[in-house]
C-alpha cells in the first residue's frame, strides 16, 4: 500500500468530500470511457469518483486561479450550487471577474460577435444542469476548469474536477476557488 504526504489544506477538501459523500456519483456514466482514470469503480447502483485524482486536478486548478489574480486577467464563472447563487453575484460586483448562473447562460455568448464584451481569460462551471458548452471555450482557446459528475461531457473540459455535485463537500471546494479567485490587495479574502 502506497502512502500518501498529504498536507493539512489536503486533507480538510478530503475529509470534506468524505464526510458529504462527494465521492459517490448517482448511477451509470454515459461515457465511462471519457472518464477512465477518474473512476474507481461501480458500488451498488452508484459510481466512485478517484478522490485523490479530482484533488489534484483541483489543485491545479487552485494554481491557475492564482495566476489569473495574479495577472489581473478575468475569470467567468458559470453556475454553482443552489445555495450559494444569491450571495455571489453581490461578491463579484466589486471584481474583475463575472458570475453567470448556469440556467442563465446563453449558447454562443463566448463566440457571438456580437457580444464580444465578454473575453475571459479562463472560465470555471459547476455543470449542475450540464448545459454549458464547452465547445464555445475549445473555439475561443480559454481553458475550462468544471466541476463534474457522471452524467457530465467532458468534451473539451481541460480541467474536470469529479464530485458529487449535490455534496457539501463540493460546495465548500467551489467557495474556496472563488475566494482564491477575489482576493483584494491586501492579501485578504473578501468572501
Amino acid at each position: 500500500m502506497k502512502t500518501f504526504n498529504k498536507s493539512h489544506f489536503e486533507i480538510l477538501f478530503l475529509k470534506k468530500l468524505l464526510d458529504s459523500e462527494g465521492f459517490l456519483g448517482r448511477g451509470t456514466p454515459k461515457r465511462a470511457s471519457e472518464m477512465n482514470g477518474f473512476l474507481l469503480g461501480f458500488r451498488k447502483g452508484s459510481v466512485v469518483f478517484d478522490l485523490e485524482k479530482s484533488l489534484t486536478m483541483y489543485f491545479k486548478a487552485l494554481r491557475l486561479i492564482k495566476a489569473c489574480r495574479e495577472s489581473s486577467y478575468p475569470v467567468l464563472f458559470v453556475g454553482c450550487p443552489p445555495l450559494m447563487e444569491s450571495s455571489l453575484q453581490k461578491e463579484f460586483d466589486n471584481s474583475p471577474h463575472i458570475f453567470v448562473s448556469e440556467s442563465s447562460w446563453v449558447l454562443g455568448s463566448l463566440t457571438n460577435s456580437a457580444q464580444s464584451a465578454m473575453s475571459p481569460s479562463l472560465i470555471v462551471t459547476f455543470n449542475l444542469l450540464s448545459k454549458f458548452p464547452s465547445k464555445e471555450c475549445f473555439k475561443k482557446e480559454i481553458p475550462l476548469i468544471s466541476f463534474v459528475d457522471e452524467t457530465c461531457d467532458l468534451s473539451f473540459i481541460d480541467y474536470p474536477v469529479f464530485v458529487n455535485l449535490k455534496s457539501e463537500g463540493a460546495a465548500y471546494m467551489y467557495k474556496y476557488l472563488i475566494k482564491q479567485s477575489i482576493l483584494n490587495s491586501n492579501g485578504e479574502q473578501t468572501l
